[in-house]
């Protein structure tokens, strides 16, 4: 096990639900790491960014490709969203997968309050897998895309403007 894989597994998970209790809401989260730093972009702020637009499908993958192809040193993604089953049950989804193809998923359950504000999350996960991806965007990740020069240009923009909010702690 890789030492970016541990930390998105352990420390990435734990930092994800202390900031969802503080915050009192489950925003989609994508992690990348090189071996030093985890870069926490939290997509909510999306919509600011992109023409009031939420971040796509498209768009995440793009983002990753472009992220891996601007530091070559990025080793490992995390990805943490909420997810509604059926019968009402909530959960936090996370995944995470390295460049040697480490996989990792679990889901931890929270309750929120009358007013749909988050008030607890269970630390033990209910499900865990080391081979299947809750969200099937992950198994694309590290997968290169030759972007068009205008695609290339607008994910260049995107990035400067969702610099100045990555969220940046140093791995142990």
């Amino acid at each position: 096990m890789s030492k970016v894989f541990d930390f998105l597994k352990n420390d990435f998970t734990n930092l994800y639900m202390r900031n969802v209790l503080e915050h009192k809401a489950v925003n989609k989260a994508i992690a990348f790491c090189d071996n030093d730093d985890l870069n926490l972009i939290y997509t909510g702020m999306f919509s600011e960014v992109n023409n009031g637009k939420g971040i796509t499908d498209d768009l995440e993958l793009y983002l990753v490709s472009y992220l891996i192809q601007k530091n070559q040193n990025i080793t490992g993604f995390g990805r943490a969203s909420a997810y509604v089953l059926e019968d009402q049950t909530t959960f936090i989804g996370f995944d995470i997968k390295t460049v040697d193809n480490e996989i990792w998923s679990q889901q931890n359950l929270f309750s929120v309050d009358e007013e749909s504000k988050v008030i607890g999350v269970e630390g033990d996960y209910k499900e865990s897998s080391d081979k299947n991806v809750i969200c099937p965007l992950v198994t694309s990740y590290f997968e290169k895309i030759d972007f068009p020069e205008d695609t290339l240009k607008y994910l260049d923009n995107l990035y400067e403007q969702i610099k100045p909010n990555l969220q940046i702690t140093q791995i142990k």
